[in-house]
């Protein structure tokens, strides 16, 4: 009996998990970028001043790119695919913590995660052949725009989002 890429019984009459090579590189390249974000974020906490943005950076690393990462790298096992060289386990910068202001990196967060809710959009839509696969970003799509309502709704707490003036009515 199959379910879905795990099988019960005789080896012979397993089905091999499905992943064309498109998807392959797209599971790739969603870790790669997670990587890259886990090493930016670990910089931006040591330059971080605020409190509730030091907490929020630590949120998004520990609750939702490490849990992304494991996910991922579970996947990328399942298909016997190379995992691309994993980041520091943490980064420490001795440079001067008044160099970087959180303004600033909040507004580079900001723009990243607009820029990965477009990323996933493009992934999911380009697979096609495994379905679970394509769940699992779908999921990761959900979970990000949860995150850019709530990070849109932290950065006009901190007045550190350029909102566009509204219209007054002309009379």
């Amino acid at each position: 009996m199959q379910i879905g890429n795990y099988h019960f019984g005789r080896a012979e009459t397993a089905k091999k998990p499905m992943l064309d090579s498109g998807e392959a590189f797209l599971i790739w390249e969603q870790l790669v970028s997670r990587y890259d974000i886990i090493e930016l974020t670990q910089i931006y906490q040591n330059f971080a001043h605020d409190p509730d943005f030091k907490l929020l950076l630590k949120k998004g690393l520990e609750e939702t790119l490490e849990k992304q990462v494991n996910i991922l790298e579970n996947e990328m096992n399942t298909f016997q695919i190379p995992l691309p060289n994993r980041p520091p386990k943490s980064v420490r910068v001795t440079a001067n913590a008044e160099v970087m202001e959180d303004r600033l990196m909040f507004k580079q967060i900001f723009s990243g995660i607009q820029n990965f809710i477009d990323n996933h959009i493009r992934s999911i839509r380009s697979i096609i052949t495994n379905d679970p696969l394509r769940q699992i970003l779908i999921n990761f799509g959900k979970e990000e725009l949860d995150i850019f309502n709530d990070i849109c709704k932290f950065g006009k707490l901190k007045g550190w989002l350029q909102v566009p003036p509204r219209r007054t009515t002309l009379q």
